[in-house]
Order: C-alpha cells, then sequence, then structure tokens
C-alpha cells in the first residue's frame, strides 16, 4: 500500500508541475490575445481619425481659406468636423509656426497663442507627418488628453498650416472599459510611460507616470513579448503579455497575479491526487497483494494520465471560451464609429474618381486609397462578425448551390484560375445559408490571399457520411507546420495585414451548423480546407 501511494504522490507531483507551467503558459497567450486586441483596436480607432483629419486637409476650397487665414470659412468646416465625430474635441488650426489662430468652439484667447512647446507640435513638424501627441492637460480646462494633428500642404506640396484636435483620454477610457480581463488588469502608456487608461487606476489621485514599472520599461526601449516580473511596489509575481502599438508609439500591458492564475492548478491537482489515493487504498484493499502487481500499478498510472489528459483538455477548452468572450467584447466595441468614416472616405474617392482630370499620377492614388478603405472595411466587418454571430436558422440547403453563388460574388485577382467541382444531386444540409456563405466566402478569399503569385484555387463538393462535404484547395504557399494548431485561433496571422478573424469567424460558424472544419497543408505546395455539414433528417 505505502508503496502504490508513494508512486502516486510521485505522478501526482509530476502533474501538479506540469498543471502549473500550463496554466501559466494560456494564461499568457490569453493575456497577449487581449493586448494584441487592444493595440489593434486603439491604432484602428486613432489612425481612423487621422485619416479624418487628413481628408479635410485635401479639401480644395478648405485649403484656400487657410492660405487666406479665413477664420469665419475655417470655422464652419470645424464646426462641421466637430458635430459630425463628438471623439473629436476642439479642432482647431494653426500656421505653421505653431501660432494658433481658429479652433471651435471659439476661444479668443487662445488666438495669436504659440503652441510650438508642445509635444504635437514638434511630433508633426518634424517631418510635417501625422502625429499623435503625448498625454498633456488641455489648455482649456486642464482636462489630460492627447493631440491629433495633420499638416495642410497646398498644391505645390508646401506646408500652410496644421490642422489638429484634442481627444480626451476619458473617450478612450470608454472605448475600453467594457473588455474584462479574469484575475488581471489592463493598461496603455504613451510613448514616454505616462497612463493613458487604467481599468481600476485612473484619475488625478493616482500616479499617472508608469516609465519606472518594469515592464514599461520594455516597452519604451521599443520591446514586446511575454514576461513573469515582480510587482516592486506590491511585491507581487504578474505574468505580463506587452505590446506595442508602432503608429502611435504606445503600449498596452495586460497582467494577471501568478498567485490568482494558480488557484485552479492547485484545485486540479488537489482533487486528482486526492482521487489517486483513494484509488491506490481502494485497489489495494481489493487486492490484497496489488502493491506488488506491476500490472496494476501501470493500470494506475495509465488512469492517472488520461485524467490528466481529460483535465488539460477542460483547461484549454474553458480558456479558450474565456478567450472567445474577452475578444467578443473587444471586437464589438469597434462598431459604427469606424465604419461612417470609412463609408464616407470610399464615397468621396468615387467622387473624385469621377470629377478629377484624368491625370494617372491622381487616379494612382486614388486606387491605392479605395484598396486600403476596402482592407480596412474587410477588418472592421471581420470584427463586427466576430463580435455579433447569431444562433443559426437552419434550413435544408443545396451545399453546391451555395457554392456556385459565392463564386459569383466574390472577385478574385486575374492571376487565380478557379476549378469548381460541384457534384449533382447532393443530399441537402441542415445549416443557415447565409452563415455558410460566409464560411465559404472566407475560404476562398483566404485560398485566394495565398497565392499572391498566381495559381489554382479549386473547390469541389461531395457526400459525406452523414452529410455533404465541400473542400477549397489552393496551390499557395503553403501553411508551416507549427503554424497549422494556430490558425484558428483569434487574431493568429501569417498575412502583413488583416488582423486574424477569418478563419476563426469560419470555424465558429461551421460549427455553430453542425459542421466540421480541418485543414491539411504542406509548404510550398498549397493548403486543403474541409468542412463537412451533416444531412437534413426527417424530424427537420
Amino acid at each position: 500500500m505505502a508503496g502504490l501511494t508513494v508512486i502516486v504522490l510521485l505522478a501526482t507531483g509530476y502533474f501538479f508541475v506540469q498543471s502549473v507551467r500550463l496554466e501559466e503558459a494560456k494564461s499568457l497567450t490569453e493575456s497577449d490575445a487581449i493586448a494584441r486586441g487592444v493595440a489593434a483596436l486603439i491604432e484602428a480607432r486613432e489612425e481612423g481619425y487621422l485619416k479624418i483629419l487628413e481628408a479635410y486637409a485635401g479639401r480644395f476650397r478648405f485649403r484656400e481659406g487657410v492660405k487666406r487665414r479665413d477664420r469665419a470659412a475655417a470655422l464652419v468646416h470645424l464646426r462641421q468636423l466637430a458635430e459630425t465625430f463628438p471623439e473629436l474635441d476642439w479642432p482647431f488650426l494653426a500656421g505653421p509656426d505653431g501660432v494658433l489662430w481658429a479652433i471651435y468652439p471659439e476661444a479668443p484667447e487662445l488666438y495669436g497663442r504659440s503652441f510650438a512647446h508642445r509635444d504635437w507640435y514638434r511630433g508633426v513638424s518634424r517631418e510635417w507627418r501625422s502625429y499623435m501627441s503625448e498625454v498633456f492637460p488641455a489648455a482649456r480646462d486642464q482636462a489630460p488628453v492627447v493631440s491629433l494633428v495633420m499638416p495642410i500642404r497646398d498644391l505645390d506640396g508646401k506646408v500652410i498650416g496644421i490642422i489638429g484636435s484634442a481627444q480626451r483620454l476619458e473617450t478612450i477610457r470608454q472605448w475600453l472599459l467594457p473588455i474584462q480581463v479574469p484575475d488581471g488588469d489592463l493598461y496603455v502608456v504613451d510613448r514616454k510611460g505616462q497612463l493613458v487608461f487604467h481599468r481600476t487606476r485612473f484619475g488625478p489621485e493616482q500616479v499617472n507616470d508608469y516609465s519606472r514599472v518594469p515592464v514599461v520599461e520594455r516597452l519604451l526601449r521599443g520591446e514586446e513579448g511575454l514576461v513573469e516580473l515582480e510587482n516592486p511596489v506590491e511585491g507581487q509575481v504578474r505574468l505580463s503579455a506587452y505590446r506595442l502599438l508602432p503608429a502611435l508609439g504606445w503600449g498596452v500591458v495586460v497582467h494577471r497575479e501568478k498567485s490568482l492564475v494558480l488557484q485552479r492548478a492547485r484545485t486540479l491537482i488537489l482533487v486528482s491526487g486526492t482521487a489517486g489515493i483513494f484509488l491506490a487504498a481502494a485497489l489495494a484493499f481489493l487486492g490484497g497483494v496489488a502493491v506488488r502487481n506491476q500490472r496494476r500499478t501501470e493500470r494506475v498510472l495509465v488512469a492517472l494520465e488520461e485524467k490528466t489528459r481529460e483535465l488539460e483538455a477542460a483547461q484549454e477548452e474553458l480558456v479558450r471560451k474565456e478567450r472567445l468572450a474577452i475578444l467578443g467584447q473587444l471586437a464589438g466595441g469597434v462598431s459604427h464609429e469606424l465604419r461612417n468614416p470609412l463609408g464616407v472616405m470610399k464615397n468621396s474617392v468615387y467622387y473624385l474618381k469621377m470629377v478629377l482630370p484624368e491625370d494617372e499620377r491622381v487616379q494612382k492614388h486614388l486606387r491605392i486609397m479605395e484598396r486600403e478603405v476596402t482592407t480596412a472595411t474587410r477588418i472592421v466587418s471581420d470584427l463586427l462578425d466576430f463580435a455579433r454571430a447569431k444562433p443559426p436558422s437552419q434550413a435544408p440547403t443545396d451545399l453546391s448551390e451555395l457554392v456556385r453563388e459565392v463564386l459569383d460574388r466574390t472577385p478574385l485577382a486575374e492571376n487565380v484560375e478557379v476549378v469548381a467541382r460541384l457534384a449533382p444531386d447532393l443530399p441537402p444540409v441542415a445549416v443557415d445559408a447565409l452563415q455558410v456563405q460566409q464560411v465559404l466566402g472566407n475560404l476562398i478569399t483566404n485560398g485566394a490571399q495565398a497565392m499572391p503569385e498566381g495559381g489554382t484555387l479549386t473547390i469541389e463538393t461531395a457526400r459525406a457520411e452523414g452529410g455533404a462535404r465541400v473542400a477549397v484547395s489552393d496551390t499557395g504557399v503553403g501553411i508551416a507546420p507549427e503554424n497549422l494548431e494556430k490558425i484558428f485561433q483569434p487574431l493568429f496571422t501569417t498575412k502583413a495585414k488583416g488582423i486574424g478573424l477569418g478563419l476563426a469567424v469560419a470555424q465558429g460558424l461551421a460549427e455553430a451548423n453542425g459542421g466540421t472544419i480541418s485543414v491539411e497543408s504542406a509548404v510550398g505546395r498549397g493548403s486543403r480546407f474541409l468542412v463537412v455539414f451533416p444531412q437534413k433528417t426527417k424530424e427537420e
């Protein structure tokens, strides 16, 4: 009995060590996903607002008014900007020297005042490019703000002024407050380590200089990653994920107290260890000589290993669901605020393409703008689709017909050859047609993007056991073996553009409709995604 108990305790100790490592790794992975998501959300919003300022700076009549220093005309534009985009506070105009000459709502006491000492002016005038400032107190009410600024150029490219706007930190706070970090916290710092946002510590009574915090020091050195560090103030060990916002120079930190993270591992080991000891006692009592029986000892270890795998699988599923819930909250924060400005930009490009002369240089840049707006719109759509997934409205559906409809409306590059092998008379599958169209659209687009130099995209439908299947194959770059298990994870991407939600959305919708999705790939040879849906039953 004693020998078997020792074996069980040793196995339990091994399981405890593995559980601790697993919990730490999963906590860091989940925190990293949140940090990446927050960074993507902030950058997308702020870059969107900088694009809006750029659009105003490019208006012909607006530029002419700036040249003349026509304050009345300028205030009309600034008022329109403030009313259309209320998250932009106090839009203003300054000269190339940093002297302010127009602001809405009007503040005559600020006219003629030089702001050349401000970070926003030093930043924009350094290379005369768009800039987002560090945190500073607003001149009007001392509220903590950041400034977004954009140079205004004439047709010859000469800088004739600066358009800018303040943005209260409270605005950014409202974006991020809905994001939850189980057993942890989240904060954002600017390029000097000043606090921009903190979920639980924010206000004039709080210390807002985080530049000496070890993980922030790493961000200020341009580093990002995952780390275990001790909080020098509270003496607690934290598991932290820290990510940069390259376009803004800011940083995001998501951290969790290690002691809280490991509580679940302790609970699991207590339960499994107790169960193991009872199991050993029961075997000894029933078998009498079980302690000396190697076979029974092996069975005990096998049972423990099986229980370990079950617990690890349960942990992984729980963490996955928590991560998806958090990302859903994050994605929902994007909403229409980004869609509206993107729609305005798209319509403006369409209008400019019609009215501007057939100057190839102008048309080239308009095409670039149109392409980038389309990319941004697709990213926003992926975020919204991820956040607002609805229960499927299932009905008997012809899978081959769905593929035809998706191919008809999915634009693909001219160097991509499409081969469709669609089986007739497939058994109807019980799915939501709109959701499955989105699954197929994501897979087809993903396959085409995997072949930047061109190739063959093959879509096949066929009967499957208990239903029907569709396979989407490409002859592209393929997926590295170490990435195969990650490609369906939200925010995982190997592409230069996009934020890694397309395949996560596809998997979620496929599973919501009772289907499965899998992938086979070889580097340099291409990938094959297989989706299987169940057949409609008579009861349905």
